[in-house]
């Protein structure tokens, strides 16, 4: 139980998330542990490496080491500003090491979730 805590307390989510998951899985901590997991943060890196040859098949992804391949970083910003709302300096900063708020990762994560949910529903 302790490492239950202890993992639950190092992802940062807004108190009345966490009030409400805590309310709605009172009778099933294995069901606690799957919320938190499901909430753990992704970083912008880490959604666009999955999503944007989803969403725009003709970018080519990006080869650790390299440059961005043309188009790439744009297709992010774009998505990312319609995801976020945040404006395509400030996220065009996230990739240079700026920090966004801890809220930015967990809603990327549900995102990706959906997103997840939709393309298995397609098939």
């Amino acid at each position: 139980m302790e490492t239950d805590k202890k993992s639950q307390q190092t992802i940062k989510i807004p108190r009345w998330l966490e009030k409400f998951i805590s309310i709605s899985t009172r009778n099933n901590p294995k069901s606690k542990k799957i919320f938190f997991e499901l909430l753990k943060p992704m970083t912008p890196s880490e959604w666009c490496i999955l999503w944007v040859p989803v969403i725009f098949p003709d970018v080519e992804l990006p080869t650790p080491g390299q440059r961005n391949p043309i188009g790439y970083m744009k297709a992010c910003n774009a998505t990312l500003t319609l995801l976020t709302g945040y404006n395509q300096r400030t996220i065009e900063g996230w990739f240079y090491g700026k920090p966004y708020h801890y809220s930015v990762g967990i809603l990327l994560r549900c995102f990706h979730l959906i997103f997840k949910l939709q393309q298995c529903l397609k098939h």
